[in-house]
């Protein structure tokens, strides 16, 4: 199978956890040779003094001190960073920088790069403390839900077996662009896969291949999920027509009684699955799950798992 390259958008800081996502890339990717990534340092603004036109020569002499200092963190920073890189099987040939003074929000910055470069996603670290005003630090979800409207966002944290990934499938466009996504992205990898559907109309789970389906969920999709019938047959369709072997994916029903941030993260730990991909949909659509603040409840309650974010 010819490998299609797959870009990647890492924001890095002057911290060793905003480089913790590398170690998810190399265990999901064992041959890393089609894949690229842009390490993204923010520097510090210009403090608006250094920016008057009427200057002494002291504030010169510190406004060349200030700038000298922050380009050599940002030197730092991205040279530890593709250390780290290259010390995991990457090619320099294949690692970028991308350095900027912050002048909007760090979200806002990330995902305008994001969709300039069309990376095939963007990588960070779910927390970790840092001196910048946070890209992976405090409540960053909205504004990177709000900004990055294309690129998938990856929300990684620590010690994730990416051997498994959900997909969740919902009643809206989101979810199959989101089970699009996972097809691409993990179509070399071993990962295996189960796209799956939580519903109230369901009493019991109901597992099947991809292909044929299994008799019992073919009538449960006929009858008690005639309404999701659609988004059933393509996925169904959009998943056979991948480069992904079809024995690697299953098709599921979880029975649910409508706390399904709970639910789908209890079933992703009984599941072994360390990958989680979702589409967000804002309030729109049928299926609880997809309202804002259930993502975002998704997104601050996951454990060692790596959630993937598609719109």
């Amino acid at each position: 199978m010819e490998l299609l390259p797959k870009a990647f958008l890492l924001p890095i800081d002057d911290t060793e956890e905003s480089l913790r996502p590398i170690r998810f890339l190399t265990r999901l990717y064992p041959d890393r040779s089609h894949i690229s990534l842009t390490l993204h340092y923010l520097t510090p603004p210009l403090p608006p003094v250094y920016k008057e036109k009427n200057r002494t020569d002291a504030q010169i002499a510190q406004k060349k001190a200030f700038v000298a200092a922050r380009e050599e963190a940002a030197r730092k920073a991205c040279a530890r960073a593709k250390k780290v890189l290259v010390d995991s099987g990457f090619t320099e040939e294949v690692i970028h920088e991308f350095v900027q003074e912050k002048e909007l929000s760090v979200a806002h910055h990330a995902c305008r790069l994001a969709d300039i470069k069309r990376v095939d996603a963007v990588v960070l670290q779910k927390q970790t403390s840092s001196r910048l005003e946070g890209f992976l630090k405090g409540d960053h979800t909205s504004a990177l839900l709000h900004h990055c409207l294309i690129s998938p966002i990856w929300f990684v944290d620590d010690e994730v077996d990416p051997s498994k990934a959900l997909v969740l499938l919902a009643d809206n466009d989101p979810s199959l662009r989101a089970l699009d996504h996972a097809l691409f992205m993990l179509e070399e990898t071993p990962t295996q896969m189960e796209i799956v559907h939580f519903s109230k109309k369901a009493s019991q789970p109901l597992t099947s291949p991809l292909d044929p389906l299994e008799p019992s969920l073919e009538r449960w999709i006929r009858t008690s999920g005639t309404g999701y019938a659609t988004f059933f047959q393509k996925a169904q369709v959009m998943a056979l027509d991948a480069q992904v072997a079809p024995d690697r994916i299953r098709i599921c029903v979880q029975p649910s009684r409508g706390k399904l941030p709970a639910e789908i993260l209890a079933y992703a730990r009984q599941a072994g699955a360390g990958i989680l991909v979702l589409g967000h949909g804002g309030s729109g659509g049928t299926w609880g799950f997809l309202k804002s603040s259930l993502t975002k409840k998704i997104l601050t309650d996951f454990r060692h798992q790596a959630v993937w974010v598609n719109q």
